[in-house]
Parts: structure tokens; C-alpha cells; sequence
């Protein structure tokens, strides 16, 4: 008899409690029914914003700057006489300023965009003037980079010949200088040419080169691919080579000669 009256008390009790969460549920969901017509009208509207520029940060405030921000909008949406023409108008004020470093620079953009527009010969005529521009100052980096950028257009042209006429004059502007990315770079577009050519002994020769130039400056992600290119090409048949060298260690500490080292 106590067990159940209990059990009774116990039973009326969690009642109670479920009654009242229930009643303040039902309250809540009222009150919210009754004001979400209020909080809909009460809702001030934003007018619409019509779409902002593409590009998110702001118009340069120099205009030659401006031009080359235009022009990499029109690139984008592959209005390539209209980059052209805003590159131009940004070149005319660089060589008003007397400015040859951008000059250069701006020529060299004008020529990847031919790249791009499928006008190689434009693209050539652009890269060369961009290598005149870079050894009025001189800049040997810039001199070299954009003929290698020639010797690479005609290189995925298959022009083979001209490829490595262009690619032999770029390395012979960085023959006596320190390792840098450039010539790295030079190193490795004539591996892919000797590749594509099917001369794969030169291939595995310019890579290699190639992998030790960014070994010499630490470049894990230049030594990784190159080395991961090498290890393909060793292993097709009659290559008439090898690796010259083992893969680049860990810590990657190759030099090619000590006056090679970067400071």
C-alpha cells in the first residue's frame, strides 16, 4: 500500500512537470506565432545593390597602374584587343616617365597575352622587345627570362630548332652568374624540349641540371618535380643514359660550383 502510494505521489508529480513545460511550449509558440506577421511588415527592405567589379580591390590610383589593372580584367574575359590596347596606353606613360624597368615588364605581359590569343608571332615580336627594353637597363634576369619565354612558345610549337636557339642564348646571358630560378627555369624548358624531340639523354641532362640549380636555392617543389620527371625518364627503355647523380638528398644541399651559391 505505501509502495503504491508512492508511486502515486512520485506519478503526480512528473505530471506537473510535463504539464508546465508543455503550457510554456504552447505559450512560446504563440507568441511567436502572433508577432512574426508584425516583424515581416516591420522589415525595412535594403535596396538592391547592382554587382560590383570582378575585381575586388580598388582602381589603382596611379593611371599607368590602372591601364594594367583594365587590362588584366579584359584578359580575364578573354577580350584580348582591348588588353592589348589598355597595355599600350600604360606602356606610352612608363616610356613618357622614362620608366624602363615597367616598360619592360608591361611588354613581356603583352606578350603572354599574345601567347594566350593564339598569335605567336605577335607573341615573339613582344618577348624580343621586351629583351631589348630589360638590357637597356640592364637587367640580365629580366633579359634572360623573356627570351626563355620565346624559346618555350616555340618549344610547345615543336619549332625545336628555334627553341634551342633561343633557349642556348638565354643560358648564355645567366653562364656566369649566380643560381637563380631563371636559370632553372631555361634548364628545365630545354628538357621539356628534348623530350618532346625524343632525345631523352638530353632530357635527363637538362633536368638534372635543372634539379640541382633549385637545389642549390633550397627549392623543394623545383627539386621534388624535376626529380620526380627524372625517375620517369630513367626508367624508358633505351635511353642510352642515366641519372647523372643520385636524387637530391633530404636537405637538398647540392651546388653546382661555389661561386654558384647564393649569399
Amino acid at each position: 500500500m505505501r509502495q503504491f502510494l508512492l508511486f502515486q505521489v512520485i506519478h503526480s508529480g512528473l505530471m506537473k512537470k510535463f504539464w508546465n513545460k508543455k503550457k510554456i511550449m504552447l505559450a512560446t509558440g504563440f507568441a511567436l506565432l502572433v508577432a512574426m506577421p508584425l516583424l515581416i511588415i516591420s522589415e525595412k527592405r535594403l535596396p538592391m545593390q547592382a554587382d560590383g567589379p570582378l575585381n575586388p580591390y580598388p582602381e589603382p590610383k596611379d593611371i599607368a597602374a590602372s591601364y594594367i589593372q583594365k587590362a588584366s580584367e579584359n584578359y580575364f574575359y578573354h577580350e584580348f584587343s582591348q588588353a592589348a590596347e589598355n597595355y599600350h596606353k600604360a606602356i606610352a606613360i612608363y616610356e613618357e616617365r622614362k620608366d624602363v624597368h615597367h616598360v619592360a615588364t608591361t611588354y613581356n605581359s603583352l606578350a603572354d597575352l599574345y601567347v594566350w590569343a593564339h598569335e605567336p608571332e605577335e607573341a615573339e615580336k613582344h618577348y624580343l622587345i621586351a629583351a631589348r627594353y630589360h638590357a637597356k637597363i640592364p637587367d640580365l634576369l629580366g633579359q634572360a627570362d623573356s627570351i626563355k619565354e620565346l624559346a618555350d612558345l616555340h618549344m610547345k610549337l615543336e619549332h625545336f630548332k628555334e627553341a634551342e636557339k633561343w633557349y642556348t642564348e638565354s643560358l648564355d646571358l645567366l653562364k656566369n652568374g649566380k643560381a637563380n630560378r631563371v636559370l632553372g627555369s631555361i634548364h628545365e624548358g630545354m628538357g621539356h624540349m628534348h623530350w618532346k624531340a625524343n632525345r631523352i639523354p638530353k632530357a635527363i641532362d637538362s633536368f638534372t641540371h635543372a634539379r640541382d640549380t633549385f637545389a642549390t636555392l633550397h627549392y623543394n617543389l623545383g627539386v621534388e618535380h624535376m626529380t620526380h620527371v627524372l625517375n620517369r625518364l630513367n626508367k624508358l627503355p633505351n635511353t642510352g643514359n642515366t641519372l647523372r647523380g643520385s636524387p637530391a638528398p633530404e636537405n637538398y644541399a647540392i651546388h653546382l660550383h661555389p661561386t654558384s651559391i647564393p649569399p
